[in-house]
């Protein structure tokens, strides 16, 4: 029996080691240890032994016990057949919940209307590095390599190159290195220069002579003229009272020594020197609309109430330009023309950080994204105090259309209003909603009439005690002119004829006055509108559904008492075209620059544009127009805000010129330039 069981043992060691699968061996150790049992089983059931029942009785034991094995053993299998095609399956459902994020991804960048491609020099340094998984103890993972962040650091524009390791045995090796501090203004470029210096004003009364000059403190701007950037020096000299004899035995100046000392060691060669009281002149026709200066200028603005400043009760010294972005490097000039470029000429920023890169002086976008901001402020004020003004008029045009705004995750909608005083001002207005509480707060509370489409979210501004609802024509003649390129013809012809025959009418009157203008619309206009009701309501009911000529008559039917408006009032026109020209402004930009940054940005954005279209409206350069007011607003009353928009900004430039508070340095003049003034345009 011993010798049996040893045999058994053997042969369950030779399964462990020769089966390659842990079931199939659990499986055979067990089936020998049953068959191995009921023989010796047996053998005490044929030889008597005297232990045959203690024996017997373990075996039984034995006999159960592996036969619980065997089902437990059983279960485990199932369990593990189970997991392994579960495990399977949640691979599976891995993989597909990767493919589907990579085609989510790949439709929100096909949807998405501005993607950003800016990838960060770690994270490629990161996925290219073989141990970027390794733990940080690994003594054999690569040290950090630096080479592509100095790169980075060194193509910064201005940015210094990176410093060299200093020689062996130098006693910097020592001393621990001091990590160089890069904050501070970049370097200008190579650009034009021109030192613009300003004599305080008691001494240019008193007379130079009488004054003996310490030094100066000069202020860097970048301008802009017709030719690219310039960097205008703004050169402030420090004066004393003499109270000795001058250098001669008198009490005179060499003004030749004054002017000499003026320009230091320092100063580029080339660059313009010119003294502020001696060049500053103003144009012949004060009244101008177009820039009349061939190369450009320089606005030099006193405030009403600036006071030559003394660093104590001795040294004279003439106060500081006010500038309308604080410790701002661009002048008027610039910011003009980055404004003028993008929302007039749809020219985004990095389109206009290209042209920089090449005149030779390269500006970032956040910088021009950041001054666009900050001059929204000022043309917030203006636009605030014009649009106030606007409704007050007996009539106005109104429209609006979306624009994207750019929020954490995707763009999201605003939309841009416009309201259009012919005569004084087209004006623009962000909202981040189109509804009827948007339009009440916009345009409600007053008794005026209004030109506008019929648009349901509108009708919160007309009834009884409100505002007068005037239709628009042109909207009337759409489905007309949709229906007659779909083969509808009489129906539509008939009715488009008649249209036409009104705006022709109101061609011929257009410069009437609107006392005639009324006239000429009842005698001849209204016989018209007459015989075009009748038959918008019977094609109505005749024509069939779904058509241009059916969607016509009942656009016809439903605006009736708007469209018949004119017919009243010879002020208005029968359309709503000049808000839709308007428009196409906002239209054309974001087809450019995509995306507003935010809500303040778009609300900004359009104060800016609101001066450039009534610049004009009103025949004003908005580039110069910009520049002017970008020098005086800073320090003009709020109260009089109004007197800067473009209606009123050519009264209040003369008021200045006479008052001596506001010239001009002309570029081209001082310079060399033979041109000097251009003539008004006819």
């Amino acid at each position: 029996m011993v010798i049996r069981v040893r045999a058994l043992s053997r042969r369950a060691q030779h399964h462990d080691t020769k089966s390659p699968q842990p079931e199939a061996a659990g499986e055979a150790i067990a089936s020998d240890a049953t068959h191995g049992a009921a023989v010796v089983l047996g053998y005490l059931e044929g030889r008597q032994i005297p232990e045959r029942d203690t024996l017997t009785a373990a075996l039984h034991q034995l006999l159960h016990q592996t036969q619980k094995l065997e089902t437990r053993l059983g279960e485990l299998e199932s369990v593990e057949r189970r997991a392994v095609e579960l495990q399977r399956t949640v691979e599976l459902l891995r993989a597909d919940n990767e493919q589907l994020q990579l085609t989510i991804r790949r439709l929100e960048i096909r949807f998405r209307r501005h993607v950003s491609e800016r990838v960060s020099p770690d994270q490629l340094k990161l996925a290219l590095t073989p141990a970027a998984t390794a733990a940080p103890s690994d003594p054999a993972g690569p040290e950090p390599d630096q080479g592509d962040a100095e790169a980075c650091s060194s193509a910064r524009v201005g940015a210094e190159p990176p410093a060299q390791p200093p020689p062996p045995g130098s006693d910097s090796d020592t001393q621990p290195t001091k990590k160089r501090d890069r904050h501070g203004r970049r370097r200008i470029g190579v650009i034009p220069q021109v030192i613009v210096e300003t004599v305080p004003r008691d001494v240019l009364e008193k007379g130079l002579e009488n004054f003996e000059r310490l030094g100066e403190e000069d202020s860097r701007t970048i301008g802009w003229r017709r030719g690219g950037p310039v960097e205008i020096v703004h050169r402030r000299a420090k004066f004393v009272p003499r109270t000795g004899p001058g250098p001669d035995g008198g009490n005179t100046h060499d003004s030749s020594t004054a002017e000499e000392s003026s320009l230091r060691p320092g100063d580029p060669d080339g660059a313009v020197f010119v003294r502020e009281h001696e060049v500053a002149s103003v144009p012949q026709n004060t009244a101008f609309k177009a820039n009349p200066f061939i190369d450009g200028a320089i606005v030099c603005y006193t405030p009403q109430t600036s006071d030559d400043s003394s660093c104590d009760a001795q040294v004279l010294i003439a106060p500081m330009h006010e500038r309308p972005i604080d410790r701002c490097l661009a002048d008027p000039s610039l910011l003009a023309r980055l404004l003028v470029h993008k929302l007039d000429y749809h020219t985004p920023y990095y389109r206009q950080q290209i042209e920089a890169d090449r005149q030779g002086f390269p500006i970032a976008r956040a910088n021009m994204a950041r001054w666009q901001y900050e001059c929204g402020a000022i043309a917030l004020q203006i636009s605030g105090a014009m649009w106030n003004d606007a409704l007050t008029r007996s009539w106005f045009g109104m429209d609006a259309t979306g624009t994207a705004i750019r929020d954490k995750k995707q763009l999201r909608y605003g939309y841009v209003f416009v309201l259009v005083a012919p005569g004084d001002s087209v004006l623009f207005r962000f909202a981040p909603k189109y509804n009827g509480d948007t339009v009440d707060e916009l345009f409600g509370g007053y008794q005026a009439t209004i030109v506008a489409d019929a648009s349901a979210n509108h009708n919160v501004l007309f009834g009884p005690g409100k505002n007068r609802e005037a239709g628009c024509w042109s909207h009337a003649r759409k489905p007309l002119v949709k229906a007659l390129a779909a083969g509808e013809g009489q129906p539509a012809a008939f009715a488009l004829q008649l249209i036409q025959s009104l705006f022709r009418i109101e061609q011929r009157v257009a410069l009437c006055s609107p006392e005639q203008r009324l006239l000429v619309r009842k005698q001849e206009s209204a016989p018209l509108v007459e015989q075009l009701f009748p038959w918008a309501k019977a094609q109505k009911s005749l024509a069939a559904e779904g058509s241009f000529v059916r969607a016509g008559a009942v656009y016809l039917v439903n605006q009736e008492l708007a469209l018949r408006e004119f017919l009243s009032n010879g002020e208005i026109p029968i359309h709503n075209n000049a808000s839709e020209r308007a428009l196409r402004k906002i239209v054309k930009g974001r087809v450019n620059w995509l995306s507003h940054g935010s809500d303040d940005h778009a609300q900004r954005s359009c104060a800016i544009s609101s001066l450039i279209t009534s610049c004009e409206l009103h025949g004003l350069d908005p580039e110069f127009y910009l520049q002017e007011i970008l020098t005086v607003a800073p320090s003009w009353p709020r109260s009089r805000i109004l007197e800067l928009s473009p209606k009123h900004w050519v009264e209040t430039r003369q008021r200045l010129i006479a008052e001596g508070r506001l010239k001009y340095i002309d570029l081209a003049l001082v310079a060399g330039s033979r041109l000097t003034y251009r003539t008004d345009r006819p």
